[in-house]
């Protein structure tokens, strides 16, 4: 586990009205087709763990989670650094097809009630498990980072993936 990955603590906002939503990781995953203009996510709804009861039972954000065995790619159509109340943090507008498969795990995540978190992989590390209240609908979220993420450096992995 990098430090790095200990010191994200990522959460989603989502910037449409009426939205609401509320490491460590290897690069053993399934892989995905090279990338498509804009860049992608890849997102899974995984759930909770208790430390040690299973072998893909992982830290994320000062949790345990499943590691997902798949990650579905959500295609983003921008991803910028963007300034939310003097926070570090990363506005992504996915594709129609990349709200389609945000959407849907966003569904899936909060119809599975509290140990579901909806995973997100940036580049080749996890790098979020939230909680999702409710359902997302639209295309835009914002991520947050903490103050020791560098947001360029998230939105050139976003665009790279």
């Amino acid at each position: 586990m990098t430090s790095r990955t200990q010191r994200v603590s990522l959460f989603l906002v989502a910037l449409l009205a009426l939205s609401g939503c509320a490491a460590q990781g290897g690069t053993d995953y399934v892989d995905v087709p090279a990338a498509m203009p804009g860049g992608a996510i890849e997102l899974a709804v995984s759930e909770t763990c208790v430390e040690g009861s299973d072998p893909d039972c992982i830290l994320v954000n000062d949790q345990y989670v499943l590691k997902p065995t798949a990650f579905e790619r959500a295609s983003v159509e921008d991803a910028a650094v963007a300034e939310a109340g003097g926070q570090n943090a990363v506005d992504v507008t996915f594709t129609d097809e990349g709200a389609v498969v945000l959407n849907a795990l966003t569904e899936e995540a909060a119809g599975a009630g509290e140990p579901a978190r909806l995973v997100m992989k940036i580049g080749p590390e996890i790098r979020s498990a939230v909680f999702v209240a409710e359902p997302l609908i639209g295309n835009q979220i914002m991520i947050a980072l903490s103050p020791d993420d560098n947001a360029q450096e998230t939105v050139d992995l976003i665009n790279g993936g």
